[in-house]
Order: C-alpha cells, then structure tokens, then sequence
C-alpha cells in the first residue's frame, strides 16, 4: 500500500469537509426530522428522514443546462411521471421539475446496485450564484409523501 497516497486522499477529504456545505448561499433547509447522513465540502449534502425518506443538495461548479442536469440525475429504469420548467423562489427565478419513479440504491449498501429498490424521486434544478443546484427528495415507493420534505427542494434560492 502507498502510504503517501493515503495520506493525500485523507487530505483531500479534509479540505472537501472544511470548504463549507451545497447549500451555504441558499435558502435550502433540509426540514425538522431529517439528519446529515453524509457531506462532501460544497458539493454534496445528504439527510435522511423519516419513513425512509432521503433529501439531497448537489452544488455543480459552473451552470449547465438543466435539461442535462435531470438527464445525469443517475436514476436506473426511471419512468418519468410528470416534467416541467417551473418558477420558485417568489417566481424570479426558473427550475426544473420532474417526478419520476426509479431505481435508486439504499444509503448505506455495500456496493451500487447491490440493494436497488423503487423510489419515488422528485428532483429539481435550477442555476444560481453562477452554479447549478440539484435537489431531490426520495421515499420508498408507496410510502406517503412528506409535505416538508417536497416543499425543501423548491427552496433552493439565493440567500
């Protein structure tokens, strides 16, 4: 094993976790219930709820066109149920919105794809602050809809 590499992954990992969270310029609050499972620096942000369900904040460091963003959401033999460009944030500002079904693996399995299972995932994504922000919030499917979970990824305003 290589020693010296060791260390300067576990230094990147440090200087990722100390360069603040996703979501720092936003309005995104991830609801009551829900705990920080997962952190990469200002990248990525994840919380786990109740009733299995999940909420997470990516940070991209430039913008990109959103139609990509929801095609490298990385959901497997998703069925799109509804899309549609919408406004949030007091309608200043555009997004897009898809409800899909899919499969996603379970926060926690040994290896991707390992333990997949249906999801219901509504994601959104919009430009701001010169990045694109990517939000969803996934359950289990047929598990009920969190109303606090939902309203979270439409919050993903400017500060």
């Amino acid at each position: 094993m290589n020693l010296h590499r060791c260390f300067s992954g576990a230094a990147a990992i440090a200087v990722l976790a100390s360069c603040g969270s996703a979501g720092e310029a936003l309005t995104f609050k991830a609801p009551a219930g829900y705990t920080s499972v997962m952190s990469l620096g200002p990248f990525m942000q994840m919380w786990r709820g109740p009733n299995q369900g999940v909420l997470m904040l990516m940070a991209m460091p430039t913008e990109i066109d959103l139609d990509k963003a929801v095609s490298s959401s990385d959901v497997r033999d998703a069925e799109i149920q509804k899309k549609a460009t919408i406004r949030i944030c007091g309608g200043g500002q555009q997004a897009v919105y898809v409800s899909m079904i899919g499969e996603r693996d379970v926060l926690g399995s040994p290896a991707p794809g390992s333990n997949a299972e249906k999801r219901q995932i509504d994601f959104l994504a919009t430009n701001a602050n010169g990045k694109t922000y990517m939000a969803m919030y996934m359950r289990p499917l047929g598990t009920p809809q969190d109303p606090a979970a939902e309203g979270a990824i439409h919050e993903i305003c400017p500060k």
